[in-house]
C-alpha cells in the first residue's frame, strides 16, 4: 500500500533554514524553557571560535521530561502538545510562545550534535524519579535517506534515567558548532542574543531621579500568565554581556513616552513627560496625556510601550557611543521575547528615518490631529513640528505584546517579524502616533535646537570668547541659568578662574536680554498684526476665486455682445471694447494673484522642502507685479542662472521672499526704472542680488528697514499696497530659519540700491 515517506533533508529545511539567524535559533531554545515553566535559564558559551571544542549549554529549572514526554514532544516534529487545551503551561499557566512544534529543530542551525539531560517534574512539584538522557547526531541522521531508516540507526540515542530525587529541569548541550564565527559575526550574535529580553530600564519602575511621578504605569505588563513567577536568563562564559549601558541610556533621556492600550478597552492612552533633568533646565515643562479611540478596538492589538527620547548628541565613552548606535531603536517584544528585526539599525518599521529626512511639516494624521488639537493648541504648539522630528537613533524603547492581547498578530515562519496585515498596521499606527504626539509636544514646549541655530546666526561678530548677542529672551535666560550653574559648580570645586569665566558669560546673556527687549516688543506687535491679517485669508481666497469667475464671465459676455450685436453703433462698440480691455486686465491680474496664492499657500508649497530653482521662484514672484511694473515703465530683468538652487526650502517661502523684495524694488525704482536680479555660486555659498534704480538707501543706516513697521513710502498701489514695513522683517525671519542672510550692499554701476541674499549650503 502506497504512502508518504519523508527524506531526512527535512531536518535541514526545518532546522538550519527555519530561522534566519544563529541568535534566533538559540532564543528558540530559551523560549522552550519558558514554555516549560522555568524560572531560571543559564546559557553558557565556551570556545565559540573553535569548531572542535566550542559548545553552548542551555540549563533550566523547568518541568523537565521523562522518556515518553521526550519522545512524544521533543522527537515528534510539529507536535500538537501546545495546540491542545488552553495553550498554557501546566505549572504557572504561561501562554505558550511556540505553536508549530518545530522550534526545537532550530538547534540544527547551531551545531551538528545535541545532547539532552532532563528530570521530569513530579507530583506537586516534588523531585521525580523519572528522567531521560538523549543525544542526536545530525550528521548521522542525514546519512540516512528516510526517517524510517533513522529510527533503526544510532543517530538518535534515548535512555530512560532514574535521577533519584534530583531537581526537575533540562540541560541541552550543543556540540560541534557549525560556524567558526569571526569577531564581527560573533559581536552581532552577542548583541542580538543580549537584547532578546527587554532591559530593566524599560520594564521596571522608573527611578525618581528620572521621573518624579508615575506616568501611565509603574511597570508595563510584558507577559501574560496565571502566575507571576519571574523568568530570568543568565548569559555566562563567552556569552556574558558587556558593561551595563542600559542605565546610561536611561540617564541620557530627555523625554519619556508611555503607551497603554490595555487598561481601557477601545481606548489608547498616551503619556509624554520630560525627564527630571530636562525639567530642571525648563521648569515650565509638564507631563502631557492624550486619549484616543483604538484603531482596531474589536481585535486589538492591545499593547503597552515605554520609549525614551534622547534629543541631543550621544555622550559618554567611545564604547558607550558605539553601543548606543547599535542598541537604539524601538524594539518589539512578544511575551517578553524580542521579535526581530524591529528596531535594528537599518529597520525603519515606524518610518522615523524616512520622515526625518523629508522634514515633513506635520506628521499627525488628520484624524488624530483633530482629536488632540485642542490640547496641542493650549500648549502653543509649533506650526511646523516636523522640524523637530528625530530619526530612530534618538529613540530607545520597547513595545510589549502578549498572545492574549494580540491574538491575530501572526509571526512569519522564520520567527523574524509579523505578517504585514491590518493587525500589524494597527500596532504601527498606535506606536507611530505616540512618536508624532511627542514631536508636537517637544516642539511646542521648547524648540530648543532651532532657537539655538537662530541665536548662533544673530551673533554680533565679537571675539570667539564672547557670548552671542541674541534677542531670544527664553534661550538667553536658559543659557544664563546654565552658565550660572556652571559657575557654582566650579566655585564649589575651588576653580575660581573657570567660575569667573562662566559667571561672565551668564552676565553677558542677561545683558543680551535687556538689549533685545525692544526688538521683542516690535515682534509681538508684528505678530498681532499678522494674526489679524491671517484671519481674513480664508475668506479672501474664496472671494478671489469668485471674482475671477465673474470677470471671466463678464469678459466672455462683452466679447459676445460686441461681435454678435447688429444694433449697436460703432461708437458704442468702441466704448464697449474699452470696457472689455479693462475687464480683461482685471481678469489677468486676478489670475496672477491666484497663481501667487497657489505658489504660497497651497498644500504642495509647504508639504516638503526641496532645492528650488531660484530663477523659477523669482519669475513666479515677478508675475505678480508684472502689471504694476508695466504701468510704471519699469523693466524686471532675471539673470539668475537656472541651475542655481537654494538649500532645501518650501517653495512658498522663496516665493514670498522674492515677492516682498520685488514690491519694494518697484516702489523705489519709480517711473521708467530698472530692476535686475543676478546670482553667483562661490564654494558652498550662493548669492542672489536684487538691484534697482530710483531711491538710494544709505548702507550705514540700512538695518532700520529690517525693523517691523519701518516703511519708506506712503504711496498706495492696488497691487503693491501702501507698505506696512513688514516685508523685509518677514523676509529676514524666513531666511534666518535656513542660516541664510540678507543685507543692503553697495549697488553696481547704474543702480542705486542693492539687496544681497546669501544661502549657505
Amino acid at each position: 500500500m502506497a504512502g508518504f515517506t519523508v527524506d531526512t533533508h527535512v531536518f535541514r529545511e526545518l532546522g538550519e533554514l527555519l530561522v534566519g539567524r544563529d541568535s534566533t535559533a538559540l532564543i528558540e531554545l530559551i523560549k522552550n524553557a519558558y514554555d516549560a515553566d522555568a524560572t531560571l535559564v543559564v546559557v553558557h558559551g565556551d570556545h565559540l571560535s573553535d569548531l572542535g571544542r566550542g559548545s553552548i549549554t542551555v540549563l533550566d529549572d523547568g518541568v523537565g521530561m521523562n522518556q515518553k514526554q521526550f519522545e512524544d514532544g521533543f522527537l515528534r516534529i510539529a507536535s500538537r502538545s501546545k495546540d491542545t487545551g488552553t495553550r498554557r503551561s501546566k505549572r504557572f499557566g504561561r501562554q505558550y510562545t511556540g505553536a508549530k512544534g518545530i522550534g526545537r529543530l532550530a538547534a540544527h542551525k547551531l551545531s551538528r550534535k545535541i545532547t539532552i539531560e532532563s528530570t521530569a517534574w513530579g507530583p506537586n512539584g516534588k523531585p521525580s524519579s523519572e528522567g531521560v538522557s538523549a543525544s542526536i547526531d545530525w550528521d548521522l541522521v542525514e546519512k540516512n535517506e528516510t526517517l524510517e531508516q533513522v529510527s533503526i540507526s544510532n543517530a538518535i540515542i534515548v535512555t530512560a534515567t532514574a535521577p533519584g530525587g534530583a531537581n526537575p529541569g533540562t540541560t541541552i548541550t550543543l556540540e560541534r558548532l557549525r560556524r567558526k564565527w569571526t569577531p564581527t559575526q560573533r559581536g552581532r550574535f552577542l548583541e542580538e542574543l543580549q537584547t532578546f529580553a527587554p532591559p530593566a530600564s524599560l520594564i521596571e519602575q522608573l527611578p525618581p531621579a528620572v521621573l518624579d511621578k508615575e506616568l501611565l504605569f509603574a511597570a508595563p505588563a510584558i507577559r501574560d500568565g496565571n502566575d507571576t513567577k519571574p523568568f530570568t536568563v543568565d548569559l555566562i562564559g563567552e556569552l556574558a554581556p558587556p558593561d551595563d549601558y542600559w542605565t546610561a541610556a536611561l540617564a541620557a533621556a530627555n523625554w519619556i513616552i508611555e503607551i497603554d492600550a490595555v487598561k481601557e478597552p477601545g481606548k489608547v492612552h498616551y503619556g509624554i513627560a520630560p525627564t527630571k533633568r530636562t525639567q530642571e533646565d525648563n521648569p515650565e515643562l509638564r507631563p502631557r496625556k492624550f486619549t484616543m479611540p483604538h484603531p482596531a478596538p474589536k481585535d486589538g492589538p492591545r499593547l503597552q510601550a515605554r520609549i525614551l527620547i534622547r534629543a541631543g548628541h550621544a555622550k559618554g565613552s567611545a564604547d558607550a557611543k558605539a553601543w548606543a548606535g547599535r542598541a537604539n531603536g524601538i524594539r518589539v517584544y512578544m511575551e517578553g521575547f524580542r521579535v526581530l528585526p524591529y528596531g535594528e539599525l537599518r529597520n525603519d518599521w515606524l518610518g522615523l528615518d524616512r520622515d526625518a529626512s523629508e522634514r515633513a511639516k506635520d506628521l499627525l494624521s488628520p484624524t488624530v490631529a483633530a482629536l488632540v488639537q485642542p490640547k496641542l493648541h493650549a500648549l502653543g504648539a509649533d506650526e511646523r513640528p516636523g522640524l523637530s522630528h528625530l530619526p530612530s537613533k534618538h529613540y530607545f524603547g520597547a513595545v510589549f505584546l502578549t498572545q492574549v492581547g494580540a491574538p491575530r498578530l501572526r509571526p512569519l515562519v522564520n520567527r523574524e517579524g509579523f505578517v504585514p496585515d491590518d493587525q500589524y498596521d494597527a500596532a504601527v499606527m498606535i506606536v507611530r502616533t505616540a512618536i508624532d504626539l511627542a514631536t508636537r509636544v517637544r516642539a511646542a514646549a521648547s524648540s530648543v535646537a532651532r532657537t539655538e541655530r537662530r541665536s548662533s546666526r544673530s551673533t554680533d561678530g565679537g571675539s570667539s570668547g564672547d557670548a552671542p548677542q541674541t534677542t531670544d529672551i527664553g534661550l538667553a535666560l536658559r543659557s544664563a541659568e546654565s552658565h550660572a550653574a556652571e559657575a557654582r559648580t566650579y566655585a564649589a570645586a575651588g576653580n575660581s578662574r573657570a567660575a569667573a569665566t562662566a559667571a561672565n558669560l551668564a552676565i553677558e546673556q542677561i545683558r543680551s536680554v535687556t538689549a533685545g527687549s525692544e526688538e521683542i516688543a516690535d515682534q509681538a506687535a508684528m505678530l498681532r498684526v499678522l494674526a489679524s491679517v491671517g484671519t481674513q485669508l480664508s475668506s479672501f481666497v474664496h472671494e478671489l476665486r469668485s471674482l475671477l469667475a465673474m470677470a471671466e464671465a463678464v469678459e466672455a459676455a462683452l466679447a459676445s455682445v460686441i461681435e454678435e450685436s447688429t444694433e449697436l453703433k460703432r461708437e458704442s462698440k468702441s466704448r464697449l471694447r474699452g470696457v472689455l480691455q479693462s475687464v480683461g486686465d482685471l481678469r489677468r491680474q486676478l489670475e496672477r494673484e491666484a497663481s501667487y496664492l497657489i505658489d504660497v499657500v497651497s498644500p504642495d508649497s509647504v508639504r516638503r522642502r526641496s532645492r528650488q530653482s531660484l530663477s523659477k521662484r523669482f519669475e513666479s514672484a515677478a508675475r505678480l507685479i508684472a502689471m504694476s511694473a508695466s504701468r510704471r515703465g519699469t523693466t524686471v530683468e532675471n539673470l539668475i542662472p537656472l541651475d542655481v538652487k537654494s538649500p532645501p526650502m518650501f517653495s512658498a517661502e522663496l516665493t514670498s521672499v522674492f515677492a516682498n523684495l520685488l514690491t519694494n524694488a518697484i516702489k523705489a525704482a519709480g517711473t521708467d526704472g530698472r530692476i535686475r536680479a543676478t546670482g553667483t555660486v562661490v564654494g558652498d555659498a550662493t548669492s542672489i542680488r536684487i538691484e534697482n534704480t530710483g531711491v538710494r538707501v544709505n548702507i550705514n543706516t540700512a538695518e532700520r528697514w529690517f525693523r517691523p513697521f519701518e516703511s519708506s513710502t506712503t504711496e498706495v498701489d492696488s497691487i503693491l499696497g501702501q507698505g506696512m514695513g513688514l516685508g523685509l522683517t518677514i523676509t529676514r525671519r524666513i531666511l534666518d530659519e535656513y542660516g541664510s542672510t540678507i543685507r543692503f550692499v553697495k549697488p553696481s554701476s547704474g543702480y542705486e540700491t542693492a539687496l544681497e541674499i546669501t544661502f549657505n549650503g
